[in-house]
């Protein structure tokens, strides 16, 4: 009888599982419907300093009293009451408490390799109005944070594209200059392909594993536009191994006959139905399950890095910035939207790491990124959306000197306490002129301000991040 009893507990349980699955479904249905819950999702490309941009927004929400969110009418206005942040239902909790250990350590919060989240339960009192009182009673926002590797941003673009259109890409961009002087043996290779020819799995196994190295030296050189971003991060038991392709870059010299009577065993077909596996098994779930579950958006450009990198980087960046772009599903939230379908009606593009240049160039760096990503703004607006552009430092690293009669920065770098210069940074998409000013900057990585103490409470320095709190959340605490 033991094991009927043990059958008859299993069941039962299972039913308490669904019942309270459910319950939290409805009660997260009831906060969307009541415009009490709203869901952020934080992207960027590898580099742009995501990870430590949520660390330091969480830290400055959960630490308000002694936080510097003079943009925040909430916290300026004294109208937060407490902050709790709790885990995501589905989702690993973001890494948080080893970002604060990391700061508190003088170093940068290791970057998340994988999707994570949490959850924040906001208390404050709403603003005084017609018809409240100025002491009302405490309301609640439910801030749900999505954090996933901006690197599966860049295989979005490829749900639109088959394995011949793709390979047509990649035949363009593994033409750039800068590809060829990455690897030019590699592309050779590459290139001299046959794609009709029987291939092994041990094989193609071979070929795979060298596009790894070859996408991640281009990422080392300043790159973004790599595809499948996804294998940027690739371990051995990520699985992704289990469906190899490459692409082919001698597609355009066979005709359509040709490929479509290729033999089962050829190269291209191996590659073709490894290509659309991998979309229907890593791209599509990833974007139906995290990418559409976000109703406003933050996205992270390290613009400063990609000028640094030269003009090919820079329109490098651009590519890659209007394919991804056009996968966000920007529409207004109506009542029934918000409860089974959201959909993205608010976003801000911030440029990163803006402690980097002085403050007097703040605004040009503003207008840069929306220049940027002008596009994605001309659509959106087409749509009645809000889009923001901001210039950000999560974490403020450098401060002002006097430095041979001039205005300069100083901060701590990799090789100690050095005196940061740069040239004029311009407004516009770079021209000649400007690209000739920039090629003579040496961009230098910062490291953590000394002295900092968050894991006891202690402030966070920032540029900016109270702007966007208000831009992404303002409307929410009215």
């Amino acid at each position: 009888m033991k094991p009927i009893h043990q059958k008859v507990k299993q069941i039962l349980r299972s039913g308490q599982d669904k019942s309270t699955s459910l319950a939290n479904a409805l009660e997260i249905g009831v906060d969307r419907l009541l415009n009490r819950r709203i869901s952020l999702g934080v992207t960027g490309f590898s580099g742009s300093g995501k990870t430590t941009l949520i660390t330091s927004l969480i830290h400055q929400l959960v630490h308000y009293p002694s936080a510097l969110l003079t943009a925040f009418p909430p916290a300026l206005q004294d109208r937060l009451l407490g902050v709790e942040l709790s885990t995501l239902d589905g989702l690993p909790m973001f890494p948080y408490q080893q970002g604060i250990e990391a700061l508190s350590r003088g170093r940068w919060p290791e970057a998340t390799r994988d999707e994570s989240g949490c959850l924040l339960e906001i208390r404050f009192r709403p603003a005084p109005g017609l018809l409240r009182r100025k002491k009302s009673g405490v309301s609640r926002l439910y801030l749900e944070i999505r954090d996933y590797p901006g690197e599966w941003l860049l295989d979005l673009p490829m749900l639109d594209m088959d394995y011949y259109s793709w390979c047509q890409q990649c035949h363009a961009l593994f033409h750039s200059d800068m590809r060829q002087n990455v690897d030019r043996e590699f592309i050779t290779k590459f290139h001299a392909l046959d794609p009709l020819e029987p291939v092994s799995e041990l094989a193609l196994q071979a070929l795979w594993q060298e596009q790894l190295g070859f996408l991640e030296r281009c990422q080392q050189a300043g790159l973004t536009m790599i595809q499948p971003g996804r294998w940027l991060h690739t371990s051995p038991c990520s699985g992704e191994n289990e469906r190899p392709f490459v692409p082919l870059l001698s597609l355009s010299g066979l005709s359509d006959e040709l490929l479509e009577n290729a033999p089962q065993e050829s190269l291209y077909r191996a590659c073709a139905n490894n290509y659309r596996l991998y979309l229907e098994e890593r791209v599509k779930p990833f974007y139906r399950q995290t990418f559409q579950m976000v109703d406003r958006q933050l996205v992270l450009v390290d613009v400063l890095k990609s000028l640094n990198h030269g003009q090919e980087a820079f329109d490098d960046l651009r590519q890659a910035m209007a394919q991804v772009l056009q996968s966000f599903d920007y529409g207004r939230n109506s009542l029934l939207k918000r409860l089974i379908w959201p959909r993205i009606d608010r976003v801000a593009f911030a440029a990163s790491k803006i402690d980097q240049v002085l403050p007097d160039q703040h605004e040009a760096v503003r207008a840069l990124t929306a220049n940027l990503v002008q596009d994605a703004r001309r659509r959106a607006a087409f749509n009645a959306i809000d889009v923001r552009c901001e210039a950000v430092a999560a974490v403020r690293s450098t401060s002002y000197i006097d430095y041979r009669g001039t205005q300069a920065l100083q901060g701590m770098t990799e090789q100690g306490p050095g005196v940061l210069l740069h040239p004029k940074i311009p407004e516009q998409i770079p021209e000649a002129a400007d690209w000739q000013a920039l090629d003579q900057w040496q961009l230098r990585r910062l490291m953590p301000p000394e002295g900092l103490a968050p894991d006891a409470g202690g402030r966070l320095p920032h540029i900016r991040l109270d702007s966007i709190l208000d831009d992404l959340l303002g409307d929410k605490f009215a």
